[in-house]
């Protein structure tokens, strides 16, 4: 911008022409002439210092008002990101709600799809989906329903040694209480039964029995286990 001090001080020189003019004496027509034009040529330059002075002001309005209007807009989207995140991590929230809860863990669903191709005699199939089970579910309720079968289908698919290392397993955690459902006990003592007595080693076979009367006086599988155990007799 155009200082006003600098019009100013040429205002004043203007003034202080004439008198300049007036006071040296004695002065030719020609020098005063001179010396109007000089005047003419000042005031024609602080005209045009004034004009320039008064577009630079109009800039700087200009200027001003697009800064305003900028701050403005800058605003409006820091307000509309403001929103936009308030409302993405609510939808984030709320996705994440829906997702854990369509995740959330089923065991007796999972538990009768373990066992169906079991029933249908998808041995191997059934055998995996027991194992994926026991992972996932370690300690539920229908965890030893899971050793058992798991127990049963290797011992179906001609593997007696996993088979028993299976249902030992089972025993095991119950007896330490590492299960908060042992229902398949009786069972797990008949199996162990039945496949000592087809492997021929009696002694195992009537301790397990031994155990079954002991632990368990009213199950009907002590009768089953009894016949499987003395049939040759």
């Amino acid at each position: 911008m155009v200082s006003v001090n600098i019009i100013l001080v040429m205002r004043k020189g203007m003034l202080l022409l004439p008198i300049l003019i007036i006071a040296c004496a004695p002065v030719s027509e020609k020098e005063i002439k001179i010396m109007k034009k000089r005047i003419s040529e000042f005031e024609g330059r602080v005209a045009k210092l004034e004009e320039r002075q008064e577009e630079t002001g109009e800039k700087l309005e200009i200027i001003n008002e697009r800064v305003d209007k900028i701050a403005q807009e800058v605003g409006e989207i820091k307000r509309r990101i403001y929103l936009k995140t308030e409302k993405g991590e609510e939808l984030i929230e709320e996705e994440t709600s829906k997702s854990l809860e369509e995740i959330e863990e089923n065991p007796e669903e999972e538990y009768r799809e373990a066992l169906n191709p079991y029933k249908m005699k998808r041995l191997n199939e059934a055998r995996d989906a027991f194992v994926n089970f026991i992972k996932k579910y370690p300690k539920t309720n229908l965890t030893d329903n899971a050793y058992f079968w798991l127990g049963t289908i290797y011992y179906e698919l001609g593997n007696e040694e996993r088979a028993l290392q299976i249902l030992k397993t089972l025993i095991g955690k119950c007896k330490e209480g590492r299960l908060p459902d042992c229902n398949k006990l009786p069972d797990t003592y008949y199996m162990l039964v039945k496949i000592y007595a087809e492997e021929g080693n009696e002694s195992e076979a009537e301790r397990y029995l031994n155990r079954l009367k002991e632990e368990f006086p009213d199950t009907p599988l002590i009768e089953k286990a009894e016949k499987v155990l003395y049939k040759n007799e």
